[in-house]
Formats: C-alpha cells, sequence, structure tokens
C-alpha cells in the first residue's frame, strides 16, 4: 500500500514545537521508518526530552499537536524513561529527524546499544523461557 506521508513537513513541524516542548531529539521509528506502512499504521515518534520531569504529558502534547497536522495517529515515546529493547530498537533502525545536540544523541545511542548488547543474553534466555511456558499453557504439559 502506497501511504503518501511528507517527511519535510515533520521536521518543520518538530522545529516550531521544540520552543514549546524543549527536546533534545526525536527520532521516527516503526513501520514509517522501515517503510512497511499499512492503512492502519500510526506514525511513531520517539523523543529524548530535555527534562524528564512532565515528559509523559509533553509526550501526549506533541502527539497532539502533530496528529492536526500530520493527518494521521501519532504515538510519542519518552525516551528518558523507555526500556532497554525500545531504545535498542529506536537507536537502531529509527531516522534521526530533529536534533539540537548531536552529541548527546551519539552519547545516548551508543550507552542503548551498549546496555542492550550487556542484557541481550538475559534477553533472550527469558524470552525462550516464555515461550515454553505460554506452550505448556496451551498443551497443559508441565516442564
Amino acid at each position: 500500500m502506497n501511504i503518501q506521508f511528507n517527511v519535510e513537513k515533520l521536521k518543520k513541524r518538530l522545529k516550531k514545537l521544540y520552543a514549546k516542548y524543549k527536546y533534545l531529539y526525536v527520532v521516527l521509528f516503526g513501520s514509517y521508518a522501515t517503510g512497511h506502512v499499512k492503512s492502519y499504521s500510526d506514525l511513531d515518534l520517539a523523543i529524548m526530552f530535555e527534562n524528564e520531569i512532565d515528559c509523559l504529558s509533553k509526550a501526549l502534547d506533541v502527539a497532539m499537536d502533530l496528529e492536526e497536522d500530520m493527518g494521521v495517529k501519532v504515538d510519542v515515546v519518552p525516551l528518558n524513561i523507555a526500556d532497554t529493547i525500545l531504545k535498542y530498537e529506536v537507536y537502531g533502525r529509527g531516522i534521526l529527524l530533529f536534533c539540537s545536540n548531536k552529541s548527546r544523541f551519539i552519547d545516548d545511542k551508543i550507552n542503548a546499544i551498549d546496555e542492550y548488547l550487556d542484557f541481550s543474553y538475559h534477553f533472550e534466555k527469558f524470552y525462550r523461557k516464555t515461550v515454553r511456558e505460554i506452550a505448556n499453557a496451551v498443551t497443559g504439559s508441565k516442564s
């Protein structure tokens, strides 16, 4: 499906909203970043705010402001409080749309990748255990 998306319009809007919301950078991730957009896809943005205080309410406000302009549902995740796996996905596959502090972005990206790699063994082990428990629950067997 060919969904029209104006990334330049989004970048301009993010520059204007910067003064209001004070974020360090904004990363596009998810289906719009990978090019696998469907009619039901939302626009996923990860934002690192200058201050962690009220970052959830700021994320909701940014989403509402952008939804009007972009004509699509917008989901904003504050990177200030995001988990390790989500940060790894954002920094690994995302597209940087706005950045007021390039060195902070690079540091955060390196730290997120390091953190993920430090815990990837445990994530994989937990994932395998969870899948096994679900399979056992479905089949009624015990391990």
